[in-house]
């Protein structure tokens, strides 16, 4: 039998169920793999794989692994659920084993179903908006570390918020900005998503927020002009400042996954709707703009689309809405 890397106890015990089940070799590797891949984010998100760590994986931690894939792995709608169905599979086995006392994998069933149709719970509201933009002016509920270089991070959150609720940019688009990318006097901001460019214009709003952000950075390490350096970079709370990578010489990217843990800590902190992520931010933006008049077409166009379905789930739901 093929030799497959080192799992933890618990995820081998859950191969080994599967082996005595019956399972095919190549059904077997495909588990390993995929459990693989899902651990080592596991260890990113927590620190480690260990089976408390596994026990506090929330339906809205879980969810955001679905979105890592989709949006930075680029996964498509049936591989997605190929992982799903693994994962499922092993919280099931544990909550079998009564390793977990709750399997959260029943809250997420619906989210990779394509016909899904839309309802009010997949947007977020306006008030719930501006309650998690103030929340994150605010020192409230912040550790005393983290109250002492907030300041430093204010504005950069509040451009990453504003970017995803009003121009509805995917956390792949927002981490993939470099400074080339961004257009001051232009007003303009450039999207990269696979090989297509499109370009956005850029209100006063946002441009000084964007701008307000950089001024933040100390200029040892700020990114540079018109250079490939990426735009959101990442922050060092042990030194108190932005980080830097020494080896490329270049400031160190903001990931999709801090981006993640960002939003969902404000989140909370606000005590809004729980469950909320960036992607109830970038649908509303949808949303806002075809409820604004816009066609389909522009839409696809302005927020990168690729689906035709996809568009007709927002027009389906702006039809039900308006409906007496």
């Amino acid at each position: 039998m093929e030799e497959y890397p080192h799992l933890p106890g618990y995820a081998e015990s859950f191969i080994s169920h599967l082996q005595k089940k019956g399972r095919t070799e190549s059904t077997i590797k495909r588990y390993y793999y995929d459990l693989l891949d899902f651990l080592a984010w596991v260890r990113v998100v927590k620190k480690s794989d260990d089976i408390d760590d596994i026990k506090s994986l929330n339906p809205s931690v879980l969810n955001d692994y679905f979105q890592f894939l989709s949006d930075q792995r680029e996964y498509s709608t049936s591989t997605s659920k190929r992982v799903f169905t693994v994962i499922k599979s092993l919280f099931h086995y544990l909550h079998s084993q009564r390793q977990l006392q709750v399997n959260p994998f029943s809250e997420l069933e619906k989210n990779l179903k394509e016909d899904t149709q839309f309802n009010e719970e997949d947007f977020i509201t306006k008030c719930e908006f501006e309650l998690l933009f103030k929340t994150l002016s605010s020192y409230e509920g912040l550790t005393e570390k983290q109250q002492k270089h907030r300041h430093l991070l204010i504005r950069r959150n509040e451009a990453i918020l504003s970017l995803i609720y009003y121009y509805g940019l995917s956390l792949q688009e927002l981490t993939n900005i470099e400074m080339k990318h961004v257009h001051f006097t232009q007003q303009q901001l450039s999207i990269l998503n696979k090989t297509e460019m499109r370009r956005l214009p850029l209100d006063d709003f946002t441009r000084h927020l964007l701008y307000a952000y950089m001024e933040d950075i100390p200029d040892a390490i700020r990114p540079r002009n018109n250079s490939s350096d990426r735009f959101f970079i990442a922050f060092d709370y042990q030194r108190g400042t932005f980080r830097f990578d020494y080896g490329n010489y270049e400031p160190k990217p903001l990931t999709v996954i801090a981006v993640q843990k960002m939003l969902r800590q404000e989140i909370r902190r606000s005590g809004i709707r729980k469950g909320i992520s960036s992607h109830h931010l970038r649908r509303t933006a949808i949303l806002n703009y075809l409820a604004s008049g816009k066609t389909g077409e522009k839409a696809q166009e302005r927020f990168g689309l690729k689906s035709q379905l996809t568009l007709q789930r927002y027009e389906n739901y702006l039809t039900q809405i308006k409906t007496p």
